[in-house]
């Protein structure tokens, strides 16, 4: 029973913590769905990080007040009610209301989850360790998930399916609630330093945080946006950082020092983005490269920051929560920061895209007559796409039957497309550069400290 517990506990808090990146895929579809910006459809992502920023302490707090396994059980419950809320959504207002509420019951279930896993465990360490790696995983595993879901069911699929999710984790629950109602008493926490949170620890994890906004966020919208990908040619592409994040939690267990590993994941990290940043051509698989550098880094850096805060510290719930709160507070401010960073640069490297497409249409050999039908249709698709990067190819419909004349259009439409993905990738090189900056500046609180094996 002890490990099936343990299970559904470590699922439990991959699920809360997936649905900080799960519904990333799904946001263009959102975005279209209901009519709104981009800035706008980013809060489906910041109301959810910000509620859960704002409760992981105070649930941290109810879980020691009420006993862990009935405030798991209680917050898988209403995390179930905020999915079922946000599958069943008609608009923008009630999906943020839905992802609020998930978030409050993910706060209460994944911290109260870390208390019975060292239980469950019978090691602190363990416990610790399976609570990080659980969440790590779900974190990197949602965006992928959320993209297959919404190719071939529809996003709201993403939500419906947590519901039962939920409710079967919270199902082997029942002994600890049954064990706490004969005999739970509030444990005291000792009067001393070790009861204080781990300020330089929580402090890199909110930078490297701002940093995984990029990485999640960023990447997908110049994929699908960009790039004009399906959601599931996208899940795809991200897969990597889920594979490499579980080849740096395999590397991590060599190093001992949690000094080195979180210098060392800020630092991979860090260049990840970069490489991003500097993407030579519009094509995913230069990708590649950059998000295995940036997996390998958010395993290191992630492990040894949360184990660092929380290890050998009294109520070890509570520093859990702490370090939710870091991360997730940090997740807010880079898509705070960076959301209208990229969108200005979207939108203007889009008219400038556009200027350029215009005077390869017009250098082309395509008759004077159709080159105007062209262009008119052309400004029809712009216009009827709104901000977004343009797909273009409906405008060149139907080609022409003429093989030289059909060369030609197929040409001009292939030159332009490159136009826009050459707009598009350049769009977002500032803000995956200032990411990467986010993830260097962790290196402080890292260095400062005096023991990081802090």
């Amino acid at each position: 029973m002890s490990r099936i517990r343990i299970l559904a506990l470590a699922g439990a808090v991959g699920l809360v913590l997936a649905d900080s990146s799960i519904v990333v895929l799904a946001l263009p579809e959102i975005f279209r769905e209901f009519d709104t910006s981009i800035a706008g459809v980013s809060w489906v992502l910041i109301i959810f990080n910000l509620v859960l920023a704002l409760l992981a302490v105070p649930g941290a707090w109810a879980a020691r007040r009420y006993g862990p396994g009935r405030s798991a059980a209680i917050g898988l419950a209403v995390f179930a009610g905020g999915s079922l809320a946000c599958g069943l959504a008609t608009g923008l207002g009630p999906l943020l209301t839905g992802r609020a509420v998930q978030a409050a019951g993910g706060a209460i279930a994944v911290t109260a989850a870390l208390e019975l896993l060292i239980s469950a465990t019978g090691s602190e360490r363990r416990g610790i360790a399976t609570w990080v790696a659980a969440g790590a995983v779900g974190a990197a595993v949602g965006p992928g998930l959320g993209g297959v879901l919404t190719e071939l069911v529809s996003w709201q699929s993403i939500f419906l399916i947590q519901v039962p999710v939920a409710i079967v984790a919270a199902v082997p629950l029942r002994d600890a609630i049954v064990e706490e109602t004969r005999e739970w008493r509030i444990p005291e926490i000792p009067d001393s330093g070790d009861a204080r949170p781990h300020i330089p620890a929580n402090i890199a994890l909110a930078l490297v945080s701002a940093a995984i906004a990029a990485t999640l966020f960023l990447i997908v919208l110049l994929l699908i946006e960009g790039w004009r990908l399906s959601p599931i040619e996208a899940a795809a592409v991200v897969t990597v950082l889920p594979l490499s994040a579980f080849v740096g939690a395999r590397l991590g267990r060599s190093v001992p020092s949690e000094r080195m590993r979180a210098s060392a994941g800020a630092i991979f990290l860090a260049g990840g983005l970069a490489g991003l940043a500097l993407l030579p051509e519009a094509s995913a698989i230069f990708t590649i490269p950059p998000q295995i550098l940036a997996g390998i880094g958010l395993a290191l850096v992630l492990s040894a920051l949360t184990e660092a805060a929380v290890t050998g510290r009294s109520a070890a719930g509570i520093h859990g929560g702490w370090t939710i709160a870091a991360r997730h507070a940090g997740v807010v401010i880079g898509l705070l920061i960076l959301t209208p960073i990229f969108t200005a640069q979207l939108e203007t490297n889009r008219v400038d895209a556009l200027d350029s497409s215009t005077a390869i249409l017009l250098d082309s050999d395509i008759p004077p007559v159709e080159k105007l039908q062209l262009g008119s249709s052309l400004a029809s698709q712009i216009d009827l796409q709104g901000n977004q990067v343009p797909d273009v190819a409906a405008a060149f419909e139907p080609l022409p039957t003429d093989p030289v004349e059909r060369d030609e259009y197929e040409d001009v439409l292939t030159r332009i497309e490159e136009q826009l993905d050459r707009a598009a990738t350049h769009a977002f090189s500032s803000s995956f550069l200032i990411s990467a900056l986010f993830g260097l500046l962790a290196l402080i609180p890292i260095g400062l400290t005096r023991r990081l094996d802090l």
